[in-house]
């Protein structure tokens, strides 16, 4: 385990790997900042400020879809910069999105955070650019895979500090149920990943690590971390790359609160679904 990007995030969030440029993506929540890092070059640098982004998704054509505050969706590409696609969402316009994942026919899933007691939301948006909410009751959606068969999806609630696992079939999800809870002492599950033998990796907020579970949900190891918040992490080959918040609270946080982290192992997970948003 090693830092690669020393960014002191208040929130990073949404590591997303880029194949063609070789870059990984990935952002700072509360100060609206996304940076990439090559890991060629082993260079980081900051290429968009200004707006509170939630998730992001890998389009086919390359861009970035980015889903924000006020329930807007937005496309990203270096030399465009951010372009606004939709205004708002109805029900998101006083949140905003939180993780977002790509089915494999390019359709999104979107977690909106939850206002006060209202529960967070799931929403689908579909390849023609509409979008409608599929999960009403959800204390606070974060990350989302697909099993390596594509036949379950998976679903962290963090307030709830669960794992749901529904059936899953061409964007439509039934069959809903609490695979497990993590235990209060491992912090709230926040981001997640799949690997290529269906286990599941579990950023925990609050729990200083990593939580590797089996698809029944058998803790199979703890892997700890030197800072107090892990977010998210997602594969590229055998490395994880794994973002941290609370950068704003060195060294209380830890020494390198909210830095980018790369944690080599001997799995690797399928690529990423890319979105095929047209708007």
């Amino acid at each position: 385990m090693r830092v690669v990007a020393d960014f002191p995030c208040s929130c990073g969030e949404g590591p997303l790997w880029h194949p063609e440029r070789g870059r990984l993506y990935w952002i700072d929540v509360d100060n609206g900042k996304m940076y990439a890092y090559d890991p060629a070059e082993r260079t980081a640098l900051r290429v968009q400020h200004g707006e509170i982004i939630g998730g992001t998704t890998l389009q086919e054509d390359g861009q970035l879809l980015l889903f924000m505050q006020r329930g807007q969706i937005a496309l990203w590409s270096p030399d465009k910069g951010l372009r606004v696609q939709r205004d708002h969402t109805p029900g998101a316009e006083n949140t905003r999105f939180n993780d977002v994942i790509a089915d494999p026919e390019g359709r999104v899933f979107a977690g909106t955070m939850p206002e006060g007691d209202r529960p967070g939301q799931l929403y689908r948006l579909d390849p023609d650019g509409s979008i409608r909410v599929v999960l009403e009751e959800v204390g606070q959606p974060n990350g989302m895979g697909f099993s390596p068969d594509r036949r379950t999806f998976y679903l962290i609630d963090t307030r709830n500090r669960r794992l749901e696992s529904f059936r899953y079939d061409r964007g439509n999800l039934s069959d809903r149920k609490i695979l497990f809870e993590t235990p209060e002492e491992h912090g709230q599950p926040d981001g997640m990943t799949v690997d290529e033998h269906g286990n599941l990796w579990l950023a925990q907020w609050g729990g200083s690590g990593i939580l590797h579970y089996d698809p029944r949900g058998k803790l199979l190891e703890k892997i700890s971390l030197p800072v107090q918040n892990v977010t998210s992490l997602t594969f590229v080959g055998q490395s994880a790359y794994v973002t941290t918040a609370g950068g704003a609270h060195r060294p209380e946080a830890g020494a390198q609160a909210g830095a980018l982290f790369l944690l080599e192992t001997d799995v690797s997970a399928p690529p990423e679904f890319r979105s095929r948003v047209r708007f």
